[in-house]
């Protein structure tokens, strides 16, 4: 009898330990579909260490084997629970998500990625937050990516708007796409991962990249040729999400831990990182060679500037149909606080 109680209480024992060990021991999955070269996977590298850490190993974060769903879909895969987290693009699906596409507008301001990041990230966390677009998640970041130039094949140099006529240029985004309209281009709207493809075999003539993407993704020998247009021909507006439900299925003191290491803290990292590779790209480039860089004259500037006025006319409209008041104000606070970072 006594053996019987002993084993039975040992048994409980183990039993209870597990279910403790099982309870405080979560690993949440990440749908990615960058490749491993790209600059966010190095930052993300650096975020799941510091969610492990952050909540002594009780919460760890794997990539899964393959992305799930489309590109375009991660949203939904995030929503729906497919993947626990997720990186989406809210440029890749016209119309959903109005108020972030401020974050895609060209001629913001002279800046880089670690200051372009980090800011929008609050002007997302102090004024577009509260109108939820990204509702049924939740948000564990928000930044915009680096600001991009037009690089073009060689041969199909941008130095006039002239030049834009008929070129074929793939858009990353829905407010890309309506610049490359402005401009008498033709929009294809595709994404990243299509890239190399779409310029190899000539169903595009360029894009609007950043230095560091030319080489993440292996477009260093298609296009030769960069317009580096003075604030940019616009960004991605890029969104880490969680499922809710995962999310709260969490502890408090996981979620704030990982909450310390998240947020403002992951948009420097990755601000800082992107940056880093933008730099060494840059090097790379002179390496390789055969690139060459076009200054924008002050015509051309003005010219392109008159040329997509009626698109951030655009977006301040739909913006103020999806309920902010003043998106005007919001927009040159966000030029503001750019130029503010900057100085």
């Amino acid at each position: 009898m006594k053996t019987f109680a002993l084993t039975t209480t040992t048994t409980a024992m183990l039993l209870a330990g597990a279910t403790m060990a099982t309870a405080q021991e979560t690993t949440l999955t990440y749908s990615s579909w960058f490749p491993p070269s790209h600059s966010l996977n190095t930052a993300l590298g650096e975020w799941i260490d510091n969610v492990e850490e952050a909540t002594d190993g009780r919460v760890t974060v794997e990539y899964l084997p393959a992305t799930v769903g489309a590109v375009r879909d991660q949203f939904d895969v995030a929503v729906d629970g497919l993947a626990d987290i997720v990186l989406i693009l809210p440029g890749y699906t016209p119309g959903r998500f109005p108020i972030m596409e401020m974050g895609e507008l060209p001629l913001l301001v002279p800046t880089d990625q670690a200051t372009v990041a980090p800011v929008f990230n609050r002007v997302y966390d102090e004024q577009l937050a509260q109108y939820e677009p990204f509702k049924g998640t939740h948000v564990l970041t928000v930044f915009a990516s680096a600001p991009t130039s037009v690089t073009t094949t060689e041969g199909n140099a941008v130095t006039s708007m002239e030049d834009f006529e008929g070129l074929k240029l793939r858009a990353p985004s829905t407010t890309a796409s309506a610049v490359i309209d402005a401009v008498g281009a033709v929009a294809v709207q595709k994404p990243v991962t299509e890239i190399y493809e779409l310029a190899s075999t000539g169903v595009v003539d360029g894009t609007f990249f950043s230095l560091g993407p030319i080489i993440s993704w292996k477009t260093q020998d298609i296009f030769k040729e960069i317009t580096m247009m003075p604030g940019g021909m616009g960004q991605s507006v890029i969104a880490l999400l969680m499922n809710q439900d995962r999310w709260d299925s969490l502890s408090a003191e996981d979620q704030e831990a990982i909450a310390s290491v998240s947020g403002p803290e992951l948009a420097g990292i990755i601000g800082r990182v992107w940056q880093e590779d933008e730099d060494n790209a840059e090097a790379q480039l002179e390496e390789i060679g055969g690139f060459t860089y076009h200054e924008v004259s002050d015509e051309f500037f003005n010219n392109f500037a008159d040329a997509i006025a009626p698109v951030e006319a655009d977006w301040i409209a739909r913006a103020k149909e999806a309920g902010v008041e003043d998106p005007q104000a919001l927009l040159d606070a966000f030029r503001a606080e750019l130029s503010a970072a900057n100085d």
